[in-house]
């Protein structure tokens, strides 16, 4: 019996279209939860694979339970830990997806570097958050354009609104510009 799908968030339903999955990506997602994205991204997966992170021991629990089908078939793999790309080899990921990830911003900015090593030329990053303020979306966007720019050649941030949720965007693709 297939396991139903649990409602998305409106922040997820977003990150998902700003992600642009394709049949062979292999999708990274830090912070995954409880695997609602995850449940999501799988079935689109072709060739494809998946890899979610969570700190949270129930929330990969709960993740490895809702997409069990996948972890059986060897499609997603769910590992608890924080986000450290030092246990990853170099431009594994196709996509890199975080939704409400405050480290990005709100650290010193390591985080950042350690994605850009496990990304290739055309892979993109998609963030999502969901602040409760408009100053704080503002505050979110304009930190992290500054710390991605030196990293990625194109860096977006989008302000969305879905059923009255106020959503910041942020995708970053390209390779580290180059020095003038």
């Amino acid at each position: 019996m297939r396991e139903p799908k649990a409602m998305a968030p409106a922040r997820i339903k977003w990150a998902l279209e700003l992600l642009q999955i394709e049949k062979s990506s292999n999708v990274f997602e830090i912070g995954c939860g409880s695997g609602i994205a995850a449940q999501r991204i799988c079935p689109v997966l072709g060739r494809g694979s998946y890899l979610g992170i969570d700190r949270s021991p129930a929330a990969i629990k709960a993740s490895i339970a809702r997409n069990a089908n996948y972890v059986k078939a060897g499609r997603a793999f769910f590992i608890e830990n924080t986000f450290n790309a030092e246990d990853r080899e170099p431009a594994l990921f196709d996509r890199i997806l975080a939704v409400n990830v405050n480290a990005f911003w709100s650290g010193d900015g390591a985080e950042v570097i350690d994605v850009r090593r496990l990304m290739h030329r055309q892979s993109l990053f998609a963030q999502v958050y969901e602040p409760p303020e408009a100053a704080q979306r503002a505050k979110i966007a304009r930190i992290l354009k500054k710390r991605l720019a030196p990293h990625f050649s194109n860096v977006t941030t989008k302000l969305h609104t879905i059923a009255g949720v106020a959503l910041l965007g942020v995708v970053a693709t390209g390779e580290s510009p180059k020095p003038a």
